[in-house]
């Protein structure tokens, strides 16, 4: 039996071994008869790509984000799109919640003086402020900001939230105003959509300010880079802890002089647990779709 043909982008390592009923196909390719892709999120499906595609009609994501899909475009071509919701959105809060402390508490500057030797009692690093008490503002509550603010609230932060629209079954009190947010908070953890292009650009880290801390566990993207390292380094925002950047892998040259950071490489969903379920999402929307069967975790 002829197996189908299934597009893999990008390639996906020792995950393709599971997928010994089909034939895996990378890009370029000029197979025409390719009727589902698997893709990252953030690498995605381009217009291109589908256009090269006439029968594909599925693309199922690992994760929960689709931002490198033009949903319109696809929705145009009757491509059903899925993705893993829900599956990691845990592990990212535990994430964000670590670069909240250890950018807080300076536990990189920390570590820095004490493996070089640079340990001076009494205090090894300025004194820091404690977190309980202090202001927390998340841009997004979806499903990842709803965790960031349940752990955060265990460690005593005040917590206000902005998004595109206030959510009744959202205890926390929503400002709808972004830059008035940012103002507001000591700590801006950023869990928007991914596709918000330029969303924390200077203005928003000028409101935050020179005792503020910027935490990304989103996308790159959605911050203005150069203005955040510019402002670490003038002082005009307090601090940063990344997990996600502009580019990744990110250049370490971009961030040698930027002071007050914690920089981490896209650990966020990346537990053991989060890829056993988010590839089961996929191999179990596969079958479906091959099947003729509704689909999984269809985008809502």
């Amino acid at each position: 039996m002829t197996k189908p043909a299934l597009l893999v982008h990008p390639p996906l390592g020792l995950f393709e071994m599971r997928l010994a009923d089909y034939d895996v196909v990378h890009w370029p390719t000029d197979r025409k008869d390719i009727r589902a892709a698997v893709t990252i999120g953030h690498v995605g499906i381009s217009n291109a790509q589908i256009d090269a595609l006439p029968e594909l009609a599925c693309i199922v994501c690992f994760g929960v984000g689709v931002d490198g899909i033009d949903l319109d475009y696809a929705a145009k071509r009757n491509i059903a799109v899925t993705h893993g919701r829900e599956i990691n959105h845990e592990d990212v809060a535990d994430v964000a919640l670590g670069l909240i402390i250890a950018t807080s508490r300076s536990f990189t500057e920390g570590e820095r003086v004490l493996r070089e030797g640079r340990w001076t009692p009494p205090l090894a690093v300025p004194p820091q402020r404690r977190l309980r008490g202090r202001k927390l503002g998340i841009v997004g509550m979806g499903a990842i900001g709803q965790a960031i603010a349940h752990r955060a609230e265990a460690f005593g932060l005040e917590i206000k939230w902005t998004g595109p629209r206030a959510k009744p079954d959202v205890a926390y009190a929503y400002e709808p105003d972004l830059k008035a947010l940012a103002s507001w908070a000591d700590i801006l953890a950023l869990a928007p959509r991914g596709d918000q292009v330029g969303l924390i650009n200077a203005d928003i880290i000028a409101a935050l300010g020179s005792d503020g801390i910027l935490i990304n566990i989103s996308r790159g993207t959605v911050v203005d880079e150069d203005a955040l390292i510019a402002a670490l380094k003038s002082g005009a925002l307090g601090g940063a802890g990344l997990d996600v950047f502009q580019e990744e892998p990110t250049p370490t040259s971009r961030w040698a002089d930027a002071p007050n950071c914690t920089l981490t490489p896209h650990l966020g969903g990346g537990t053991r647990e989060a890829l056993y379920a988010g590839s089961q999402n996929v191999l179990e929307n596969l079958r479906r779709f091959y099947a003729g069967e509704p689909l999984l975790t269809p985008l809502a």
